[in-house]
């Protein structure tokens, strides 16, 4: 299952290892060939790993000589510039049209995520190339939770909530939905629509503190009592089966936030989905391929417009970006909700009640799942119950901020490794999760530098597999 061969000698195989944290990597030799296997195949930026010369130093543990610091901050620039990316990508899925003023918020929530869970399980995850940060899965379904609790206040507030889908034949519903409480409805329904706003807000950092809560307790206890063995008798077909459904929302968002336009939805695809082959079958350097794939076209997009003496507010430039999206402090989480406890709606929470039950069974086993892939994707062997146990200690964290869950990431724990060459150097993590606290405590206005197209890009390498 894992994918690792038989340990010559007639040891067991990689997946009947002891689980004994102590021993926890693969024997040195078979470790030392994976790693370089890795660098040979992804161009690693940092030096391969010379044998003669860890065994003559006396480091033959299968860490290799110390990777590069430059590499190590190409690794966790480029995982930092995904995330950020993707962070953003998930506000819009969270809020829709008719709370779009919440979006800078969510960006937040998950910026918080991406910091807290990403340093925590830099410094701590036996896993060293792990990164953490929030998950496309989850956020799906906290989508879900949004879309009823607002729902559910409307309609308290006996205001009629505008029915926004993702396809193109609700153009008209969109429309309605970004003028619902802004402008003539907003001044019909003034007092009903501040209210909203308010209980909504509130009542959104209550739900996502609760459910990453509920879902770092159930990491940690299943760790603590070894419950993720269990995890494996659950057919691997059903739950590809369910994230392919998710990929295929996910889908829907980038076509959705591409405004259904095909000179934008379509060099979108075409750049992300090969991305996504691109980094899972290790073609060429990660470290300059994946900036180079999605940074030359934002660069094209750039000289085009400004040779053409426009600006990003020009009439026929401004289709091509999302609206201005301000910056909200990052105290501003507790001030809406610890802050404003006479706002949060439980009543409207409770709807969510069986969505939350899903939510927590699927997220679950698609942590097990990115804890598997890594396994059998990088030359390391993974204690699953201390993994778990890290992961439901860093969520106290995202909880207590009101955040999004978040765990390790299997495309950005393979992009780390194959640009540092090595499995065992934490410092691409680190530089990652100092790169997120930055963003959150300080500003993420740079997203309205983003065009629309490249946020789909990131939806379809994230969807893609």
């Amino acid at each position: 299952m894992t994918g690792v061969p038989d340990i010559p000698g007639g040891q067991a195989s990689g997946k009947t290892l002891t689980e004994h944290p102590e021993q926890a990597l693969l024997p040195d030799d078979l470790t030392t060939a994976l790693e370089q296997t890795i660098r040979q195949k992804r161009g690693a930026v940092g030096p391969a790993i010379d044998d003669q010369q860890a065994h003559a130093s006396g480091h033959s543990h299968g860490r290799g000589k110390p990777v590069s610091i430059f590499a190590a901050i190409a690794s966790g620039l480029v995982n930092y510039l995904l995330m950020f990316g993707l962070c953003c990508a998930y506000g819009m899925i969270m809020f829709g049209e008719a709370n779009a003023r919440h979006r800078a918020l969510a960006v937040k929530m998950n910026m918080c995520t991406s910091w807290t869970v990403g340093l925590a399980l830099a410094a701590f995850c036996n896993i060293r190339v792990a990164i953490g940060g929030p998950d496309l899965t989850p956020i799906v379904f906290i989508a879900g939770f949004i879309a009823e609790m607002s729902k559910d206040i409307a309609q308290q507030l006996q205001l009629e909530y505008p029915v926004a889908q993702l396809s193109s034949a609700s153009a008209h519903e969109d429309n309605h939905a970004s003028e619902w409480c802004v402008g003539a409805h907003a001044e019909a329904h003034f007092a009903e629509c501040a209210d909203y706003h308010e209980q909504l807000r509130s009542t959104v950092v209550f739900a996502v503190a609760v459910s990453s809560a509920a879902l770092g307790l159930l990491f940690f206890l299943s760790g603590r009592f070894n419950f993720t063995r269990y995890a494996s008798y659950v057919p691997t077909c059903v739950m590809e089966a369910f994230l392919s459904c998710v990929g295929y929302k996910v889908f829907k968002y980038a076509l959705y936030f591409c405004n259904h336009d095909v000179k934008q939805f379509a060099p979108a695809a075409m750049i992300g989905v090969p991305l996504y082959f691109v980094k899972a079958y290790h073609v060429g350097n990660p470290a300059l391929v994946i900036p180079l794939m999605l940074f030359i076209p934002l660069a094209i997009f750039y000289v085009v417009v400004f040779s053409s003496g426009k600006t990003l507010e020009h009439e026929s430039i401004s289709e091509w970006m999302f609206p201005r999206m301000e910056n909200v402090e990052f105290w501003a989480v507790w001030e809406w909700s610890i802050g404003s406890p006479s706002k949060i709606n439980f009543k409207a929470w409770l709807k969510t009640m069986p969505l939350l039950a899903v939510y927590l069974v699927v997220c679950f086993l698609d942590c097990v799942l990115k804890v598997l892939g890594t396994e059998s994707k990088l030359p390391v062997k993974v204690d699953k119950d201390r993994e778990l146990q890290i992961f439901g200690l860093s969520n106290l964290l995202t909880a207590f901020s009101g955040s999004s869950v978040g765990y390790m990431q299997l495309k950005f724990n393979m992009i780390n490794a194959g640009i540092l060459g090595t499995a065992h150097d934490r410092r691409g993590g680190l530089v990652y999760g100092v790169l997120s606290a930055v963003t959150w405590f300080w500003t993420i206005e740079h997203f309205n530098f983003l065009p629309r197209f490249f946020l789909s890009t990131l939806l379809f390498f994230a969807g893609a597999g």
